[in-house]
């Protein structure tokens, strides 16, 4: 199963929900459905998106509502509440891939940093020019042990305001092993600059 979290205020590209603005043309929950290939995708919305997202995205499977603004690992809790059951590939809204990985396991997925030139020291390099190759998460993750999900996810919403995924991963990982997976073609859309460069891939 697939969770795409889009409940977050999306300040960041003027308060309209992540899945229904347009990359390349067109609206980006066609881009997750594209990189779905008939998975069954779960979206975590704001419930004054939720009709909209209903209307215009009828191939997901469910929409569960969560007004909180308690960062991605409420709205995981959210998600998870509603369906406690079975590994689960976590897909932020503003994650563009051409195929979600179907790849067992633990992991998070990272891919090099977009970035711009440095003068920075290599090791094997010695100094050099251009855009180091620094990998982050970049807003896929992949969980096997649910009940340590919901553990950890109970736990640190219950103690802060807002719980970032570096939170959960760190939590998590001290008791079950993240592997990297590395992204290949991954493309951010997490704001209207992010998503004036997005292009589409070849398949």
């Amino acid at each position: 199963m697939i969770v795409l979290l889009a409940a977050g205020k999306a300040t960041r590209v003027g308060g309209a929900n992540k899945l229904l603005v347009e990359a390349a043309g067109e609206p980006v929950h066609e881009w997750h459905k594209r990189a779905a290939s008939g998975r069954v995708t779960v979206a975590v919305v704001n419930a004054k998106h939720a009709q909209q997202v209903r209307e215009e995205a009828p191939w997901l499977s469910s929409i569960i509502e969560h007004d909180a603004h308690d960062g991605p690992g409420g709205a995981l809790l959210a998600f998870d509440r509603a369906k406690p059951h079975g590994e689960v590939v976590v897909l932020f809204a503003d994650t563009l891939l051409q195929r979600v990985p179907d790849v067992h396991g633990d992991w998070v997925g990272v891919a090099p940093a977009p970035g711009r030139v440095w003068d920075y020291y290599d090791k094997v390099e010695g100094w050099t020019r251009g855009v180091p190759a620094v990998l982050v998460c970049c807003g896929v993750y992949r969980f096997t042990n649910r009940p340590l999900l919901r553990e950890v996810l109970e736990a640190l919403v219950a103690e802060a305001n807002e719980v970032h995924i570096a939170d959960v991963l760190r939590v998590y990982s001290e008791r079950q092993r993240l592997s990297e997976l590395v992204i290949d073609g991954w493309q951010d859309a997490g704001d209207t600059e992010a998503l004036r460069r997005v292009h589409r891939l070849e398949s």
